[in-house]
């Protein structure tokens, strides 16, 4: 997937997914809708992901029928997944405009066009990228840390000027 190897390479394993944190599930609800749902992440670190995949696997019921190491590991460029992403979100955009045309004046009105179902269900195919998830690298998160902790040596406060009738 990274032809010329130009780019950002991002890592893929099949049957490593995400589930969005409980605290999070809890604060947006619908922990029905959640239980199910899963997220697709993307490695910026290869070693992130071997280590996401081993975590995954010890926590799993049945740690001897998952491998203990991915079958296979895609590389893709990160340009490439957020021209996609952006790609199929101008097209969902579109299919709703072109609904909304078909209603007429109904359409152009969002609360009717809201209230009034023409029957149809809206045909739109889930591509799975509404799943994709970035991981950022871990070393960058502790550079990050870090440089933050040190700050950047220099006071915050700049001593006071004199002012008004003093001045």
């Amino acid at each position: 997937h990274m032809e010329g190897q130009v780019g950002l390479p991002v890592f893929y394993s099949e049957g490593l997914l995400k589930k969005p944190p409980a605290l999070r599930r809890i604060f947006q609800g619908a922990t029905s809708a959640w239980a199910t749902s899963s997220l697709t992440p993307l490695y910026f670190s290869y070693e992130d992901l071997m280590k996401d995949w081993s975590i995954m696997r010890e926590r799993s019921n049945n740690k001897n029928k998952i491998p203990e190491k991915p079958p296979q590991v895609e590389v893709f460029n990160m340009l490439d997944v957020v021209t996609s992403i952006d790609k199929d979100q101008w097209r969902a955009e579109r299919r709703s405009e072109l609904v909304r045309d078909q209603k007429g004046l109904v359409g152009k009105i969002p609360i009717l066009h809201n209230l009034i179902n023409t029957g149809k269900k809206s045909a739109s195919k889930k591509s799975g990228l509404e799943k994709v998830v970035f991981v950022p690298s871990s070393l960058g998160i502790q550079a990050k840390e870090r440089i933050s902790a040190a700050g950047s040596m220099k006071t915050r406060l700049r001593p006071m000027r004199a002012w008004g009738k003093n001045a």
